[in-house]
């Protein structure tokens, strides 16, 4: 009988620790990620600055300045205005507009410089798209543990 309850409640401890492990990794993963094609050839770099965290920043944002070049690359303006932060709606037509000015610039190589942020939860990122000479200021916002290009209408700053 003590067999039993022995491997009872160690099976219920190995699965209520693979169901915490899980949900664990599932908040820490972003809800975007980069397609098969077309790839993305971007360089994300943190601005010159004597305080460690902005290259931290500039780690915690690769990702998701990598999703959007390939999106503009691939002229996916559906898939960009995913990448919307939550607090903004109507991200569509902006998308649209984004993918008609720097999708061919997509086609290059693209620096990204990650600035010195004032607060945690902006971002402020400067893109030089090689092909067509363009600069492009892209705002990011971190909500719920990931990061966000704002796009559309909305207050960021409300659900802070």
């Amino acid at each position: 009988m003590k067999r039993k309850w022995f491997a009872l409640v160690c099976g219920s401890a190995l699965t209520a620790t693979a169901v915490a492990a899980g949900a664990w990794t599932t908040w820490f993963r972003p809800p975007y990620a980069l397609a098969d094609t077309p790839s993305a050839d971007v360089t994300v770099r943190a601005h010159t600055s004597r305080y460690p965290d902005v290259a931290e920043t500039a780690e915690d944002v690769d990702g998701l300045l990598r999703v959007y070049v390939q999106r503009l690359k691939a002229g996916d303006a559906e898939g960009l205005a995913r990448l919307a932060g939550p607090d903004y709606d109507r991200p569509d037509a902006e998308a649209r507009t984004l993918v008609g000015k720097y999708g061919a610039g997509a086609r290059g190589h693209v620096e990204a410089t990650v600035a010195e942020g004032l607060v945690d939860y902006f971002q402020q990122v400067e893109l030089v798209y090689d092909k067509t000479g363009q600069r492009q200021e892209l705002l990011l916002v971190k909500d719920d543990g990931h990061w966000w290009v704002a796009l559309g209408d909305g207050d960021p700053a409300a659900g802070m």
